[in-house]
């Protein structure tokens, strides 16, 4: 894959440092929002998404390589971005790849990007920005501890219907074994590597048939998903309303800080 960018060396061996890798996936057009620029680059309290996503990547302590995949034509802002919400002197490697033409791609490119020391890999949306450090936290350790992939979840709390073409409710459906999959997706690097090679690049056809996340990706390729609690702090920006949701989300945070 070419166009990584190194903007962060460490002075200290990766292989000492850590063996996380995180693939920020930024990449996305961000249609359905229409701000008229990619998502990951709207701001949300004076910063944007990647930046808030970068801060708290790189705070985690163990340090380790996380990969930045957006548009091309933003590599450079991204880069100049990381100089700005990252603390000299961490122990985070930073890189910056260009993205795919669908996500799934995108994820790809960043997971050949990481460096081969990795053994956990982290994929986490710049759409969720203010996502806590301690979710990457627990998704890690349950990789760690099982050998499988883990996603975050949350109950469903709504009543769900099936409804037709013709806007007829057809049914009421249990909603006791569903959950709403969140972000940071946790997996063993060879295990979502392996996954995506097996998947490819490019379109896969229909809307039907582009995994909605890694864990779909993992799942198609034979392996085995688990959960761990997800977080109501870890809402994922796509409509206008959900901008007014982190707005709010983020000053009542600010205020729990002071």
């Amino acid at each position: 894959m070419t166009g990584a960018r190194d903007n962060q060396t460490n002075s200290r061996d990766p292989h000492e440092v850590s063996r996380i890798g995180v693939v920020l996936v930024a990449a996305g057009r961000g249609e359905r929002l229409g701000a008229g620029k990619p998502k990951a680059f709207v701001e949300l309290g004076g910063r944007t998404l990647v930046e808030h996503c970068i801060s708290t990547v790189t705070s985690l302590p163990a340090g380790g390589h996380l990969v930045i995949v957006v548009p091309e034509q933003l590599a450079d802002e991204t880069l100049r971005e990381v100089a700005g919400a990252t603390a000299p002197g961490g122990n985070w490697e930073i890189s910056v790849t260009p993205g795919g033409r669908e996500r799934h791609e995108s994820v790809k490119f960043g997971v050949d990007a990481l460096p081969e020391y990795v053994d956990v890999a982290l994929v986490h949306d710049a759409a969720r920005p203010l996502t806590p450090a301690t979710l990457f936290e627990r998704v890690a350790a349950e990789v760690r501890r099982t050998g499988n992939a883990v996603i975050p979840a949350l109950p469903v709390v709504d009543t769900l219907k099936r409804v037709g073409d013709d806007s007829i409710v057809h049914e009421t459906v249990d909603r006791a074994p569903l959950v709403a999959v969140q972000t940071p997706q946790g997996f063993p690097r060879e295990l979502l590597a392996a996954a995506h090679d097996r998947l490819g690049t490019g379109s896969l056809g229909g809307a039907a048939s582009q995994p909605t996340d890694d864990a779909e990706v993992v799942q198609r390729a034979g392996g085995t998903v688990r959960t761990v609690p997800g977080e109501a702090l870890a809402h994922k920006l796509t409509s206008p309303g959900d901008l007014t949701l982190l707005e709010a989300l983020l000053a009542a945070t600010n205020r729990d800080a002071r």
